[in-house]
């Protein structure tokens, strides 16, 4: 059975391809046009998808919680080391040299979050507390350290160090588990009668883009930007 992340995307994937097709008439109409003597000073007609809705009947097969897969051993070192240079990085920044003492008690902290995150029972909403966590626990221990470790704006080196530690700990979040789906029309209709179906109500706006080069000369000026 397709998963429902599969099922959405490939109906995305056909109503793009929908938008491809639409331009391809529109580019040979374009040359017909062009070519006619009459119709040569008519607007060539063109049509858009700017609001596509769909109204998906399925029916949820199973969700499969043992393929939701958290992060390896070798992703969360390798986290760790990243968050030990920001501390050390935002510590400097202070112009902080922590005692032993706090630096011990500061890797305690984090050596506890990341027990958590390779127990394998966090939940992402737990995971993704995960950097103001660490913030916190590490302000906290500069709290209790020497006279300008306790001097530290709490509020400033929490929200720098939180929003430093958010791009390594994000990774980290556990995937959530698939959920898998009846689609086919025919399987539909022996399972259930329409009422009784999970209904799915996507609506889907439309926004091209299009090739634009700054400099003729130099082809990597070339990107993509919104039409």
């Amino acid at each position: 059975m397709p998963t429902l992340a599969e099922y959405l995307g490939l109906l995305l994937t056909e109503i793009t391809k929908a938008r491809v097709q639409a331009d391809l008439e529109a580019a040979r109409i374009a040359e017909l046009y062009g070519s006619h003597p009459l119709l040569r000073h008519m607007p060539v007609p063109r049509f858009r998808l700017p609001n596509v809705t769909l109204d998906l009947p399925v029916a949820i097969e199973k969700t499969d919680s043992t393929r939701a897969s958290g992060p390896s051993a070798a992703e969360l070192d390798a986290a760790r080391k990243r968050v030990d240079g920001i501390v050390d990085q935002e510590l400097r920044a202070l112009k902080i040299q922590p005692s032993p003492a706090t630096r011990k008690t500061i890797a305690g902290a984090l050596d506890a979050i990341f027990a958590r995150l390779s127990s394998g029972t966090v939940s992402a909403f737990d995971a993704a507390r995960a950097p103001g966590e660490a913030a916190a626990d590490v302000v906290a221990a500069l709290k209790t350290g020497s006279d300008r470790e306790r001097s530290v704006d709490t509020d400033a080196a929490t929200t720098a160090l939180r929003r430093a530690f958010e791009p390594v700990f994000t990774p980290l979040l556990p995937a959530p588990a698939p959920i898998e789906v009846v689609v086919a029309t025919a399987q539909l209709r022996e399972i259930a009668p329409p009422l009784a179906l999970t209904r799915v109500r996507l609506t889907v706006s439309e926004e091209g883009v299009e090739w634009t080069q700054t400099d003729p000369d130099d082809a990597s000026t070339k990107r993509l930007v919104p039409e």
